[in-house]
């Protein structure tokens, strides 16, 4: 017998083509069976060539052909549960049929079954490169939360996924979560000309303002941003891109129309919050969520939110409960317990906020946030306590900065930490990163400066000094230019 390939047209998302044991000729000389099973499936009628395979297996149950024929007649009346079972015994009595293998694996996908991803690869061992099983197991990858592997996968089926808009969203939603913002741009634009909607052009303009294109973002998002709009998630980029360009008062107007659109958007809420923290107007921010938190009262980055605002504000009792209160909601929300961390140290309970830092730390050893919160109270401690916490604390600072290089917090805190252990040179490396990231980065600098001193570079450092006095003026500026009006809202989104 010889090897025959039958594709099948367009079957589930991608489709798949499989190999069948079949005759090459029909000759009724010898029995039928077999030769009638692939007429009838070549002719599309399924549900006589499930009648004949089921007879023929009765014969020969062990007949690899016969059972991936079989297969072949139930996915073609989208029987997918005797498809995949037909096709999983094939492979359990002949490993190596590639017909028998695929047919198992792209029914186990289009069910969603567990044992997809082993299927796919065993595919793969039999013919390496198949473009659509990468395209599987990218969908897999996607589906399961690991980025790494679709983003792994998608690029090996390019190909494959050009016209599919579940497979571009995918693909392009998985490099944002990587950082390969760049490499996202053109299958984000290869979405948005399939299916021209908010969800892709937004996803687009997120793309654009993460590669550093605040300008592309602005005029990709420009169609949802009309006088009548109420795309929420539109709104609220928006207002994340003119906050970025200095402009914040068009930032809270898009905030305030987006909560007007849509009372339900959380995350209106929270950057309205940040900004209120970043220009001093705590009291503004604080109103705001008492509004989300009426109209969310479940929702507990919320609760979190206020707490940092109230601990601003000297309302420690209150930031306390809204801190308890967040993490009794949502105990997988790390920074509930950090904001506590924050209380005790200002209420200068060192210990307390060094033990919880430390446990939140093993229990969420990928959160940058958590690690730089620890590496702070570490610091923070050894000021106190002397240096034996000091190459701990650069160790988590460092661990902070590697999980998200862009974190200027931490960043800054390395540097203070390098310098305190007198590592010079390695401060002035750390702190021109900053700078980089952020030119009016104060904290950078001043321990650059510092630094150079210690180095003895004169020049260098008198040039770093005027530099420092230009930032101070400037983010001097910028703090007072934009403060928010502290006021009780008049209705229910403030005016």
């Amino acid at each position: 017998m010889a090897y025959l390939r039958t594709r099948l047209a367009a079957l589930g998302i991608f489709g798949f083509s499989l190999l069948l044991l079949v005759p090459p000729q029909f000759s009724f000389a010898e029995p039928p069976q077999k030769q009638d099973i692939y007429h009838l499936l070549e002719i599309h009628r399924y549900s006589q060539a499930e009648q004949l395979a089921t007879a023929f297996l009765a014969a020969h149950p062990g007949d690899c052909g016969a059972n991936a024929m079989l297969g072949l007649a139930f996915r073609g009346q989208q029987k997918l549960g005797p498809a995949y079972r037909a096709f999983h015994a094939a492979a359990d009595r002949c490993p190596q049929s590639l017909a028998a293998v695929e047919g198992a694996a792209e029914a186990a996908f289009l069910l969603n079954r567990p044992d997809t991803k082993s299927l796919l690869v065993k595919v793969l061992e039999l013919r390496p490169g198949d473009e659509t099983s990468h395209a599987m197991l990218g969908a897999v990858d996607a589906r399961s939360g690991d980025c790494a592997g679709a983003v792994e996968n998608y690029a090996k089926a390019t190909g494959k996924i050009s016209g599919n808009e579940a497979a571009l969203r995918q693909y392009g939603g998985c490099l944002l979560a990587v950082g390969m913002s760049a490499d996202a741009l053109p299958i984000l634009a290869q979405l948005l000309s399939l299916k021209d909607d908010s969800a892709n052009r937004v996803a687009l303009a997120r793309a654009q303002h993460l590669a550093g294109d605040r300008k592309s973002a602005l005029a990709t998002l420009q169609p949802l941003l009309g006088p009548d709009t109420r795309d929420s998630a539109a709104l609220l980029l928006a207002a994340e891109l003119h906050e970025a360009d200095n402009d914040t008062p068009k930032a809270v107007a898009l905030l305030r129309r987006a909560i007007e659109v849509d009372p339900h958007n959380v995350g209106a809420y929270l950057a309205f919050s940040e900004i209120s923290f970043n220009h001093g107007s705590f009291k503004v921010g604080i109103d705001f969520l008492n509004i989300g938190i009426r109209e969310l009262p479940s929702e507990a980055r919320l609760y979190l939110a206020r707490g940092v605002l109230e601990v601003q504000t000297s309302q420690t009792d209150e930031a306390l409960r809204d801190f308890e209160k967040a993490h009794h909601l949502d105990p997988q929300l790390s920074a509930a317990q950090d904001a506590q961390g924050i209380l005790f140290t200002q209420k200068h309970d060192s210990a307390a906020a060094l033990a919880l830092f430390e446990q939140q730390s093993r229990l969420h050893p990928n959160d940058a946030m958590v690690q730089y919160l620890y590496a702070e109270a570490l610091s923070e401690a050894e000021a106190q306590q002397g240096s034996k916490l000091l190459d701990k604390a650069l160790e988590v600072a460092r661990r902070a900065v590697t999980l998200e290089p862009g974190y200027q917090a931490a960043r800054d805190l390395l540097c203070v930490l390098l310098l305190r252990h007198n590592d010079f040179n390695a401060t002035v490396e750390q702190a021109e990163e900053a700078l980089r990231r952020d030119p009016y980065d104060e904290v950078a600098l001043y321990q650059e400066i510092l630094a150079e001193r210690k180095l003895k570079r004169v020049d260098k450092t008198q040039a770093l000094i005027k530099r420092l006095q230009e930032i101070k003026a400037h983010n001097q500026q910028e703090r007072t230019k934009y403060l928010l009006e502290e006021a009780q809202p008049a209705s229910p989104v403030p005016n």
